[in-house]
């Protein structure tokens, strides 16, 4: 065995015939399902190759103490196996050998995988269908990085998935997953923190959860959400440590969950799951709908806001980031601004300030003059803070950020309900929202109302790509109507109407069919898209036409044509 790096600074192992980047990796899925022809003639193909030990190895009852069956475990493994070799066939699988790994009668583990699964691959292993590379626990405080073992798919395996003619999408990818999770940290005999799944007892609180969460799951699965300028469908990023990540941008990854920390279901909260999570914001610009380009908006400050509205003060244009005077010689008060917003957010999470400083620190770039700042020094900055915004007071360096995130999600289920009860896609990144352009003054003031219902008073905002106004202006009068009771200062002096006007917003019901999906129509398409992207938007709609009649922007399209 022998280890290099790839052309991104990969650390890769060669097994055999094949190439493991073991950090170039994802998390086995153990909800993947299908019953298609092709996938269980596969499973039988495999399993037939076996010898009878290992047959004998991995064989089971399906109702075995709650287990599935050992077929089961390997169709579950093969179909994770296949989704990754046709979304990024470079990248390999990261899996837990431990027999506390898989819990077999969790509401987490919907197929009951249990620990049969090493036996699976160790008999795949055995058969030259799966190269493996073992995983790694430091243990005693050794330095280096803990990790699971590492499987992919040989070249013999990935010549059977060749025979295989249909997209991942078109598999199960998330059969009877939990949606609302509660978590806590759990430290490890090792002494790292790792996060463990509870299980809980359903309410009819987390009942309506989960119900908002399976219809909203929906919705994204028949959604087209990609990056047109894209070739392949990944975005390479560089994390703070300087490892590098690659993001899949493809329609597998569009599941979303809600999760609750620290065993109660009243801290966080916050919807995860998205690809559009993990990528930056400057790429989330490019990100399309349906074929139709985005704006994201983001509530400005939203922790500052919800403390504010916590202590009975009024919102204010002023911003809370920027000092009237230079705190430390050396850095303007240009350059003052971050360092008070990145302390701010900081404090707000931390349970003290020396947390508070040390994770300011951590996230400061290497060889920066922020990274070098003392305790001393950002308490400076930090009692600065308050003094200009009094009502943070006994809120900073004080474990408020789990509480407020809470509250922020509470905001978030509320935007997409509206946007649920008009069909409407929308994609969530905690405090911020990415929606079709012509979509944006609907968002607005469903952001208004979802803050005013949770909070008592609404919360300024920022939008990135084209403004509101601008939106508005390609659009024709009678596209447009007016909601005379409700008002936004942010939205004064646009120059549309006189100060104080009320806010403007397209009526997306009298735009026709061709304008909403825009295949048609040049209005939202994006301005630069590569030929992989519209082979990837193509084979999407061929399938969801193929599959389903109640696609609700393919109905529009057949509606629009059929005129």
């Amino acid at each position: 065995m022998s280890e290099s790096a790839n052309h991104h600074g990969i650390k890769s192992r060669q097994c055999g015939a094949t190439m493991i980047e073991v950090w170039h990796s994802r998390p086995l899925d153990v909800h993947r399902w299908s019953d298609h022809p092709e996938i269980n003639g596969l499973v039988g193909k495999v399993f037939d190759s076996l010898t009878d030990e290992q047959k004998k190895n991995i064989r089971g009852r399906s109702n075995n103490k709650g287990r599935a069956s050992g077929k089961a475990h390997l169709k579950v493994l093969l179909l994770d196996l296949y989704v990754g070799w046709k979304t990024n066939p470079d990248m390999c699988i990261g899996v837990a050998r431990g027999k506390d790994a898989y819990k077999v009668n969790s509401r987490y583990n919907a197929l009951h995988i249990s620990s049969r699964l090493p036996k699976v691959i160790d008999a795949l292993e055995e058969v030259g269908l799966l190269e493996c590379e073992k995983g790694i626990n430091f243990r005693d405080g050794k330095p280096g990085k803990n990790r699971t073992s590492r499987i992919k798919a040989t070249p013999q395996l990935e010549r059977m998935f060749e025979d295989i003619y249909f997209e991942p999408f078109e598999i199960d990818l998330h059969h009877n997953e939990e949606c609302i999770i509660l978590s806590e940290k759990d430290v490890s005999t090792d002494g790292t923190k790792r996060t463990q799944y509870l299980e809980y007892d359903d309410t009819a609180e987390t009942v309506r959860m989960r119900e908002l969460l399976r219809q909203y799951n929906d919705l994204l699965e028949e959604t087209y959400i990609d990056i047109p300028t894209l070739s392949e469908p990944w975005v390479v990023r560089e994390k703070k440590n300087g490892d590098i990540q690659f993001v899949p941008v493809d329609q597998t990854g569009k599941f979303v969950r809600r999760i609750f920390s620290r065993g109660s279901f009243d801290l966080n909260g916050r919807f995860y799951g998205g690809w559009w999570q993990n990528i930056e914001k400057d790429r989330r610009r490019e990100i399309t709908i349906n074929n139709v380009r985005t704006v994201e908006v983001d509530y400005r400050g939203v922790h500052l806001a919800i403390l504010t509205a916590q202590k009975g003060e009024g919102l204010t244009e002023d911003d809370p980031y920027r000092l009237d005077e230079i705190i430390i010689p050396g850095f303007s008060e240009e350059e003052q601004r971050p360092i008070t917003k990145q302390l701010a957010l900081t404090s707000i999470n931390a349970k003290d300030d020396k947390s508070a400083f040390k994770a300011f620190r951590a996230a400061q770039p290497a060889g920066s003059r922020e990274k070098s700042l003392k305790d001393r020094q950002l308490s400076l900055f930090l009692d600065a803070l308050v003094e200009k915004n009094p009502y943070l007071k006994g809120s900073l360096c004080n474990d408020q950020g789990i509480h407020l995130m809470n509250i922020d999600s509470r905001i978030t289920e509320k935007i997409i309900s509206a946007f649920l009860k008009e069909k409407k896609p929308i994609l969530t990144v905690h405090d911020s929202y990415i929606v079709c352009e012509f979509d944006v003054p609907f968002l607005i003031q469903t952001m208004i109302k979802a803050s005013k219902e949770v909070l008592g008073q609404d919360i300024f905002f920022t939008q990135s790509g084209k403004t509101v106004y601008e939106l508005i202006k390609d659009l024709s009068p009678e596209q447009i109507k007016y909601d005379p009771n409700l008002e936004h200062p942010i939205l004064n002096g646009t120059g549309l109407k006189e100060k104080d006007a009320p806010l403007r917003y397209i009526d997306y019901k009298k735009m026709g069919a061709g304008d909403l999906v825009n295949l048609s129509s040049t209005i939202y398409q994006p301005t630069e898209t590569t030929p992989q992207y519209r082979d990837r938007l193509i084979r999407f709609i061929n399938y969801r036409m193929k599959r389903f009649n109640q696609t609700n922007w393919l109905k529009n399209i057949n509606h629009h044509k059929n005129k």
